[in-house]
């Protein structure tokens, strides 16, 4: 599970400086930066000095985090990266910063600078992201009892969070123990009972396991948290197919796609079609999307 740079969770740990003045000569200026209490540097001030001064250390951090953002949005990904080191070197505990530049050196293969930087955030504080995409990390190169290790950790410290005990549950049911998956599936919607993934987690859980009502009760609750989740829909339509309940779940791809179109959807949206003995209708929509396929293919091809 990833989690991309500049994720909408993310804020900036300084804001720009708002400064007041004595206007009396001689006087000293106060800096004060809106998102802490620590006073920018004094200086002596005289009538002939312009009316605003950012400190060289709380608020130019601000400044290079804020631009590092923008960096990211216009995909200019190597000024970015050297936009949060600097931010890093001026300011290190800022958290947001140093998980944005682990995400962009991960993605360029450099897993060692990423895991390092994943970890030292967790060592200022609890930040589930970086946990996330630490676990993640350690389980791709095949690090899973390093990986568990800090999932454990996290549902220790963020004791309300449901994630690390539902991705716990993957790791079991990936090694084969369903029994302490299913605990711990179960684990995360009691930590969480309004996290609708942890929901949708157990209704898949359930659905592949054949358990209880096949994950559909679990699934149902995930959408009334999450209605607009266009892959929660279509997972919800593939337990409906498996319980037999067609036209439930031909209307749950079709909302799904009506939230986000989507390949995979139209596809499985297509078979349920021919499920149905919609062979006409789901002929054309075949016809559609390999026109689709295949003018995307040569689009990359060029």
């Amino acid at each position: 599970m990833r989690l991309l740079p500049g994720n909408p969770n993310a804020q900036g740990l300084f804001l720009p400086c708002k400064v007041t003045y004595d206007h009396s000569a001689e006087k000293i200026m106060q800096a004060r930066c809106l998102s802490h209490v620590n006073r920018c540097l004094r200086i002596a001030a005289t009538m002939l000095v312009l009316a605003a001064t950012w400190s060289a250390n709380d608020c130019l951090a601000g400044a290079y985090f804020h631009k590092a953002l923008q960096l990211i949005q216009q995909s200019q990904l190597p000024e970015a990266r050297r936009a949060l080191r600097t931010e890093l070197r001026i300011h290190p505990r800022n958290i947001e910063a140093r998980y944005d530049l682990a995400v962009l050196l991960e993605d360029i293969g450099h897993h060692h600078a990423a895991r390092a930087l994943y970890e030292k955030n967790l060592s200022f504080s609890w930040h589930l992201p970086s946990l996330i995409n630490l676990a993640a990390l350690l389980d791709r190169q095949g690090k899973r009892q390093q990986a568990r290790h800090w999932l454990k950790l996290g549902t220790k410290k963020m004791r309300s969070e449901a994630t690390p005990w539902y991705l716990l549950a993957a790791m079991s049911e990936k090694e084969g123990d369903s029994a302490a998956a299913a605990t711990q599936y179960q684990k995360a919607v009691k930590v969480d009972r309004k996290n609708g993934f942890a929901w949708l987690r157990l209704a898949e859980f359930q659905s592949r396991h054949k358990l209880a009502d096949r994950g559909v009760s679990a699934a149902e609750k995930a959408l009334r948290l999450l209605p607009d989740c266009a892959p929660c829909w279509r997972s919800y339509g593939d337990i409906m197919q498996a319980t037999n309940h067609n036209q439930k779940a031909l209307s749950a791809y079709q909302r799904s796609l009506a939230i986000h179109p989507d390949a995979r959807t139209r596809q499985q949206l297509i078979r349920q079609l021919r499920r149905l003995g919609q062979r006409q209708r789901a002929r054309r929509m075949q016809q559609a999307l390999n026109a689709w396929r295949k003018h995307h293919l040569t689009t990359d091809q060029q």
